[in-house]
């Protein structure tokens, strides 16, 4: 099933790039070099995300089942939007 008609990124693609560490959609986006577009993707993304944390995943090498930090990273797409991007 696709996830990101933009970027035709599927569930699986979006599945692996969250074993490999991604936590939220932007860095998702940040794994396979691309950013936010049209954002109707990222819903999906975030509840994905939380699901595969809620799980706990064990094939997750970095994998911790913490709340989210109270400081986010940097937005996928600050130098376009310094105000910030919703898919943190």
């Amino acid at each position: 099933m696709y996830v990101c008609i933009c970027h035709a990124l599927n569930d699986k693609q979006v599945t692996k790039a969250l074993e490999n560490g991604a936590r939220t959609p932007a860095s998702v986006f940040r794994h396979y070099e691309r950013q936010v577009q049209c954002g109707k993707c990222v819903p999906m993304m975030r509840e994905m995300a939380q699901s595969h944390c809620a799980n706990q995943c064990h094939s997750c090498s970095t994998h911790t089942a913490t709340p989210q930090p109270a400081l986010l990273p940097e937005p996928a797409n600050a130098e376009s939007f310094p105000y910030g991007v919703a898919a943190e």
